[in-house]
């Protein structure tokens, strides 16, 4: 019985050290780019500020209200694929109402950041 204890015991342990890794937050431009979504929905500007560069979000203060707008204009997302290339990535959102919208994203310091610029 003690065997199995220690087998059970083992056993908890090594999940316990992969399950912070396999469920914690995903490092990805599509998880960023949800991020993003799911902090306008909440006027959450410190979350919006976690996931987008200093210049994105000085362009964010200008025009967020736009962008709340698109998104209920728009629906929710639908789906999202995206592609890499080395340090730069970019998310194409798919609306319920059937818009498309690419959204742009560097890696900076391991951490994807949405990026946006006024010299577009």
């Amino acid at each position: 019985m003690e065997k199995y204890k220690l087998i059970f015991y083992f056993a908890l342990a090594v999940l316990l050290a992969v399950l912070p890794v396999s469920c914690g937050s995903q490092n990805t431009p599509k998880a960023t780019v949800q991020k993003f979504f799911d902090a306008v929905e909440n006027n959450d500007l410190a979350a919006m500020e976690e996931v987008t560069t200093e210049e994105t979000m000085q362009l964010i203060a200008l025009y967020g209200w736009k962008i709340k707008g698109a998104i209920a204009e728009n629906g929710k997302v639908k789906s999202m694929s995206q592609a890499i290339e080395d340090n730069y990535a970019v998310v194409t959102v798919t609306f319920e109402n059937g818009e498309k919208t690419d959204v742009e994203l560097i890696n900076s310091g391991g951490q994807w950041k949405i990026i946006a610029s006024m010299n577009k």
